[in-house]
């Protein structure tokens, strides 16, 4: 039975788990507001706080075996934890300010960043991960006493226990301390419960009792026992283990993020449920020693339960995408309860495989100890071998692994370890065991166990078929939240009508490149952030508000890459020397490739410069200065984003910038409440004393700042747009701006806007206190109350805009662009009724109450249009709205006559080829089709007209005259190849004009869009037979 001392220590030691969890992950962000948050950083940092565990484990563990008491020396190490806990953000601070002299005196870069990181990172957490490594090898020691036995249960306790504080610790950080209480004042406060922990344990007695604490063996020499096979490998399990293990929650994490999203919450979630499996798989093993073989069966059995654990990941997880998507389907569920039901999707792939790794440890310690003596330099030396294997799985995995192999054959490396351990084992214990004896019997189902469980595992991770890039790339937690039927919801998971030009996991991050019948997509961890379409007028707008804003800027930086077009906007800007882009992930500027018809080859251009590395440690660094400077993350809540939202970072921002020089701030607004967006511009406002807010679209804005008032000069803006600007073009076919007067039309809010914006409450949010990415993760899960944000700031912009000297009427002609934007409607109907002599207004909020199914401003207010006047547009959707209604005789007259009042022509010639195709006139609907083709560019203002072309193209695929049909069809391919319907309509050609091999192929070549046409093989069976189709 337990003395109570005994389980006073076990409290103590849970807690003493949840203190090193919480100074991990405090400490940790700590030094990345330092070293920044890439894989270099993170690793290195984690190398250095693995290493000092080792060191103290291993040097503390020979110190408590000379120790009278051993308790005693745990109390003090606690304390000195604690000592240091009260010091550290002085210590840490210090290491930053050393980091960025250095850093960037030397301007170093690559190999030798990394290593000043990692001698800082060493020598700053060197003394208290030291004490910490050394609490487990010399508590384990006071547990034992003499009695060697007594090393298994004592060591499978305690360290089951202090995994199960980190898991405390871990949740404490990450969903409360963190956020509410900031992480200088939660590093003081746990310092003091390392103190209480450390003068409690001072007053305890030995946990084994007086009599019992004396070593029987202090001052003996203890002799090595025999060497033989079972210890040799343990000894090099004991690494190997902890390899896969670090190894396997590196690829878990990388993949699990690209399911569950990329919040803060989901890493949180994964680490949280890692260390259960482990706390409780030790706990389950605290046992009294058993001989040897008995021991390295246990060890068999446990990794053979990791392996097959682990491997189960590459048979369910086709069904992890469901299941997310089922957790996003249900309405009714809000943030707490998704983060619970997220919680289960990873421990289903998570803790099976953790338990198995829990239980190996105390075990192998156990194998590898003397036999005849309880030391705790035998725990010590196997803790330090452990984490060394923790730091090479680390850098191996973070470093290569992912990066040349991706997560799928990294895992299947770590399943092949796990099974190589276990059968391993099982063999040496059989051979070593006597036939017939009892313990040959005893031990039978474990060996058999061991085998069966790493065999299966080891089947699996060799003969399952890679996992999907398509399914794993879906993103169903960002895009699976509106309801979908049965059918929705399938051609969602297969993503029906899109295909993937390229998937690379990166260094830091997953990267792709979807494409479909509207453009090319470029994806982030399985979330779209930049696109050759849609992102259009806001890539654009990043780039031109802050050059708008500063005449005659010579140089900028670019936080982001992205596609690359705003990169390029800045590059095109006249005058401009010099353009630096910060980039965290390489992969994504090796998918600019896909891009070069938006971003004109920036990369090229000998005026850009990249620098690869997080955009906090390279402006720290950085010793130019520029005139502009734009800042184009990801979404706030995403994990490590919303460090480039407070007012630190932009102090580091204005100090990068000339005299005068203006900042671009991107804000997405969708999935954020208004006190976010409200905190983000006071942050921003804190720094810079003269602010803007501009936007291109209702779902994205940019916050200007400047320490100079913002002013435009007119013929400037001349040179950047209208006419004869330099990205008049852009300007005119993303933003909607004709003329430099145009342009004002997307001021949102100026200076008395801002004023009043601020006066709103706003969340809180700085670098001790980040509150926003827990308050955007949480708005993430559940998006509710995130809705009206722009509609909001619409409203102080109309109560402003006199002081501000904005145009109601420009700003409700700058939402035209996006033509049929519903968030668009109530202000383009309020210009309406302000204006209704202007058919502007009405012509697009026809078109927007058409898209919502209310013809009844089309019908009406339409005619009168066309009969009184020559308004292109409003010609164009009569002429559309007669053609979807079959009109064929009206649409003809009312298209031919927005061709001639110079309406969009690809839209109108693709409705005319409707018409003629309807009626069968082959020759005309061929000539107005390679028109539109002609014509059409794909732009927010002249949008490619695929409705109309679909139409006209089905019917010559159908009944057009075949080789007609074929020539029109592949000319729309040589524009459009990632249209999949295209390709659709040449298999049909083909086989109506007899090439059916030609016709397999298109078949085969709609499998990459996810389209599997169940009658392509009969279809083209027949075309072989000869048969007429």
């Amino acid at each position: 039975m337990r003395s109570s001392a005994a389980r006073a220590y076990s409290l103590l030691f849970l807690l003493s788990g949840a203190t090193g969890l919480v100074y991990e992950l405090l400490w940790v962000r700590l030094l990345y507001q330092a070293f920044g948050s890439t894989v270099q950083s993170v690793t290195t940092v984690v190398a250095a706080y693995m290493g000092g565990l080792g060191l103290g484990a291993w040097l503390l563990g020979r110190w408590a075996d000379r120790h009278a008491r051993p308790a005693a020396l745990y109390g003090g190490l606690e304390i000195a934890i604690g000592v240091f806990g009260l010091v550290s953000p002085l210590v840490l601070s210090l290491a930053h300010r050393v980091y960025v002299a250095a850093a960037g005196a030397w301007q170093l870069s690559g190999a030798a960043s990394v290593a000043l990181r990692f001698g800082l990172a060493a020598l700053v957490l060197l003394v208290p991960t030291t004490l910490m490594g050394g609490t487990l090898p010399v508590l384990t020691r006071a547990f034992m006493g003499a009695d060697r036995a007594a090393l298994q249960p004592s060591l499978g306790r305690l360290y089951g226990l202090n995994t199960l504080g980190a898991v405390l610790g871990t949740a404490l950080a990450g969903f409360f301390l963190i956020e509410y209480v900031g992480i200088r004042a939660s590093l003081w406060g746990t310092a003091l419960v390392n103190l209480s922990i450390g003068v409690v344990a001072l007053r305890l007695p030995d946990p084994r009792g007086e009599a019992r604490g004396e070593s029987a063996d202090r001052g003996r020499e203890p002799g090595e026992a025999p060497a033989h096979a079972l210890q040799r490998v343990a000894l090099l399990l004991l690494a190997l283990t902890a390899f896969a293990s670090l190894l396997d929650e590196i690829a878990w994490t990388r993949v699990l993020v690209m399911i569950v999203g990329g919040s803060t919450y989901a890493f949180t979630l994964v680490l949280l449920v890692f260390l259960l499996g482990i706390g409780v798989g030790s706990a389950v093993v605290a046992r009294r020693s058993a001989p040897a073989p008995e021991a390295a069966a246990d060890v068999a059995l446990a990794q053979g339960v990791t392996a097959a654990g682990a491997a189960a990941l590459f048979v369910v997880f086709g069904l992890l995408p469901r299941y997310i998507i089922a957790v996003f389907q249900a309405q009714s569920l809000g943030a707490t309860e998704r983060l619970l039901a997220m919680g289960f999707g990873v421990g289903a792939v998570v803790l099976i495989p953790a338990l198995g790794m829990g239980m190996t440890f105390p075990l192998l310690t156990d194998l590898v100890a003397l036999r005849d003596v309880a030391r705790g330099s035998d725990v010590g030396r196997a803790y330090a071998l452990n984490t060394l294997g923790s730091i090479a799985g680390a850098v191996l995995t973070g470093f290569v692994l992912v990066a040349t192999l991706g997560t799928d054959r990294t895992l299947r490396i770590g399943v092949a370890i796990n099974a190589w351990a276990a059968l391993t084992l099982a063999v040496l214990v059989a051979r070593r065991v006597a036939e017939g004896s009892e313990q040959r019997h005893r031990l039978r189902l474990r060996v058999i166990g061991a085998g069966g469980l790493a065999s299966v595992g080891l089947a699996v991770a060799l003969a399952a078929p890679r996992w999907s890039t398509r399914l794993i790339d879906l993103g169903p937690s960002i895009y699976a939240r509106q309801p979908m039927t049965a059918g929705a919801r399938q051609d969602f998971l297969e993503h029906r009508g899109v295909r993937q030009l390229a998937y690379r996991e990166g260094w830091n991050a997953t990267v792709s490149v979807w494409e479909s019948g509207t453009g090319r997509t470029l994806k982030v961890n399985g979330k779209a952030d930049a696109s050759d379409h849609g992102d259009m007028d806001t890539e654009i707008l990043l780039g031109l508000a802050p050059v708008a804003a500063r005449p005659g800027a010579t140089a900028a930086l670019v936080i982001g890459y992205g596609s690359g077009v705003t990169t390029h906007v800045l590059a095109a800007v006249p005058g401009m020397e010099r353009v630096r882009v910060v980039e965290i992930e390489p992969a994504v500027l090796d998918m600019s490739r896909f891009f070069l018809h938006v971003n004109d080859t920036v990369l090229t251009r000998p005026t850009v410069s990249v620098v690869v590395d997080d955009a906090r440690s390279a402006l720290q660094i950085d010793r130019a200065r520029y005139d502009v400077i734009v800042s184009e993350p990801s979404n706030p809540w995403l994990a490590g984003v919303a460090t480039l939202y407070t007012p630190e970072f932009f102090q580091i921002v204005r100090a990068r910038l000339t005299e005068g020089g203006v900042f671009s701030q991107w804000v997405q607004l969708y999935q954020l409440p208004a006190a976010v967006v409200t905190g983000i511009v006071r942050n921003l406002a804190a720094v810079f004393p003269h602010v803007e807010i501009w936007f291109s679209s209702p779902g994205d804005v940019m916050v200007l700042g400047s320490a100079r008032p913002l002013t435009y000069d007119r013929a400037w803006l001349g040179r950047l747009v209208g006419a004869r600007g330099s990205l008049g073009e852009l300007g005119r076919e993303y933003l909607g701006v004709d003329q430099p007067a145009d342009y004002f039309g997307h001021l949102l809010l100026g200076p008395a806007g801002v004023g009043e914006l601020l006066k709103r409450p706003g969340v809180a949010h700085r670098d001790d206190l980040p509150r926003l990415e827990f308050v955007a993760a949480r708005r993430f899960l559940d998006s509710r109350g995130t809705e009206g944000v722009f509609d909001s700031l619409v409203a102080i912009r109309a109560a402003t805009q006199e002081a501000d000297g904005a145009s109601p009427f420009l700003f409700a002609r700058a939402l035209t662009v996006r033509r049929g934007d519903p968030a668009a409607l109530r202000y383009i109907d309020a210009a309406r009724r302000a204006r209704p002599d202007q058919p502007l207004w009405t012509v697009n909020a026809a078109a927007i109450l058409l898209g919502l199914g209310d013809s009844t401003l089309a019908d009406t207010a339409l005619g009168r249009l066309v009969r009184t006047g020559r308004d292109p547009g409003a010609w164009l959707l009569s002429g559309l709205v007669a053609t979807r209604r079959g009109q064929s005789a009206r649409a003809f007259a009312l298209l031919t006559g927005a061709l001639a009042a110079g309406a969009d022509t690809a839209e109108a010639r693709a409705g005319l080829a409707v018409v003629a195709a309807r009626a069968k006139d082959w020759a005309r609907a061929a000539a107005d089709a390679r028109a539109a083709l002609v014509a059409a560019r794909g732009t927010l203002r002249h949008p490619y007209p695929r409705e109309w072309l679909g139409d006209a193209l089905t019917r010559f695929a159908l009944e057009g005259p075949p080789r007609i049909a074929d020539s029109l069809i592949r000319a729309a391919v040589t524009g459009r190849d990632g249209w999949s319907k295209l390709h659709e309509f040449l298999a049909v050609a083909a086989l109506r004009a007899g090439r059916c091999e030609e016709a397999a192929q298109q078949f085969i070549l709609l499998l990459e869009f996810g389209i599997e046409r169940d009658d392509g093989p009969p279809l083209v069976a027949r075309c072989r037979r000869g048969e007429a189709l």
